[in-house]
């Protein structure tokens, strides 16, 4: 082993990039490093402050898309109920005379609807009605409506633009499909099966997450101190529209520890690599093929991976890598020839989404890592997907 030590990194950027953070690197199955560093909270913003340890939890903001949208959906497919290539409209009869309609979920997952990429459902629905309205089934049929009279931006098929509507549209499959929550078939598909206890979804109704006590709160990282809720969020989602939505989404929602989002990611590339039987090795074969990737695109079925220059992944990041990144500061990458996952999860948004710095962290903490750890140090130097 080489270079700079992956925890030196983590603890350079604590207090500049993100309050606080937490480092799991695991190599064939066996976790090198967990290194967790920095605070719950900021002095005076009214969330509690302790220390970060290992099993704090984070918001897991867009991982959700990969660690619980995807492998839900994939999973009703392995057992024949969702075709990925079917019409949206087949399962959901509100969107039968719309454009959307004729989309399929394989191109939801894929980013490459034509939706476009955010809209501010949930602050616009809040300012018009309260923000009692969060959390409510008027809410998520506004949601709906709003989703039905949304126009292309692109053909269906020809243009990948990264789209959480897109995400909350396999989210009404999963569910028409699946017949109950994406909480529910999350904890039933992927939190079950594979023994996790922590990460999970935290709903809620009528605008506000139920009380923590001290202790409670002190053991979640907090995220931005909301101007749409006018206090610091600690335990409820951060992002409004999966709020608006009771802080269930396809999108977002997902709260994790390090180590429960590495077993997701193991699981996953396990059964891709065919060592594993979470999922069926052809369906992700398939899924993750990159030559299926849109012309210019970087996106797979559920994951990204590296772009050519500048990825967030780092400089160094072996062939055959993919992951996801988290608006809340968080991301994975797996090797997946080489077996190599970096879970890199932060509240980089506490107190303010404007903190800066978390590119450049998460490039510096990622290369340190593939330097220490890929071919000849147990990584793999393997050719590509």
């Amino acid at each position: 082993m080489d270079g700079i030590d992956p925890r030196q990194v983590l603890e350079e950027e604590t207090g500049r990039a993100f309050p606080g953070a937490v480092l799991l690197v695991r190599v064939r199955g066996r976790d090198e490093i967990k290194a967790a560093t920095g605070w719950t909270a900021e002095e005076g913003t009214g969330a509690v402050r302790a220390p970060v340890t290992p099993e704090t939890l984070f918001d897991l903001a867009s991982l959700t898309k990969a660690l619980c949208t995807m492998p839900v959906a994939l999973s009703l497919a392995a057992e024949g109920r969702l075709d990925l290539s079917a019409p949206v409209g087949r399962f959901l009869p509100w969107l039968r005379d719309r454009w959307l309609g004729a989309v399929t979920t394989d191109l939801l997952l894929r980013h490459a609807s034509g939706l476009a990429a955010w809209r501010p459902y949930g602050p616009d629905l809040c300012a018009g009605h309260g923000l009692d309205v969060a959390g409510t089934p008027w809410a998520r049929d506004q949601v709906r409506r709003r989703l039905a009279s949304e126009e292309a931006l692109a053909p269906p098929g020809t243009a990948c633009l990264y789209s959480d509507l897109g995400y909350l549209v396999a989210q009404e499959v999963c569910e028409a499909v699946g017949g109950a929550p994406l909480d529910v078939l999350f904890r039933e598909r992927v939190a079950g099966p594979l023994g996790l206890v922590r990460t999970a979804f935290r709903p809620f109704l009528g605008g506000q997450a139920p009380a923590l006590s001290v202790g409670e709160a002190g053991a979640i990282a907090a995220t931005e101190c909301c101007p749409l809720r006018r206090r610091c969020l600690q335990g409820e989602v951060h992002d409004e529209n999966a709020w608006v939505l009771g802080g269930v989404a396809g999108h977002a929602g997902l709260f994790g520890t390090a180590a429960e989002v590495a077993a997701i990611v193991q699981a996953l590339r396990d059964a891709w690599a065919g060592t594993g039987d979470f999922l069926p090795r052809a369906l992700l074969r398939e899924a993750w093929d990159p030559g299926r990737r849109l012309p210019g695109s970087t996106r797979l079925l559920g994951l990204d991976t590296p772009s050519p220059s500048g990825s967030l992944a780092g400089d160094r990041a072996p062939p055959g890598t993919a992951g996801h990144l988290g608006f809340t500061g968080t991301s994975f990458w797996v090797d997946l020839p080489g077996d190599i996952i970096v879970v890199l999860i932060t509240h980089r948004v506490h107190p303010s989404r404007d903190r800066e710095g978390i590119r450049e962290a998460r490039r510096r903490v990622h290369d340190a890592c593939w330097d220490r750890f890929r071919a000849g140090d147990g990584g793999s130097g393997s050719p590509a997907l």
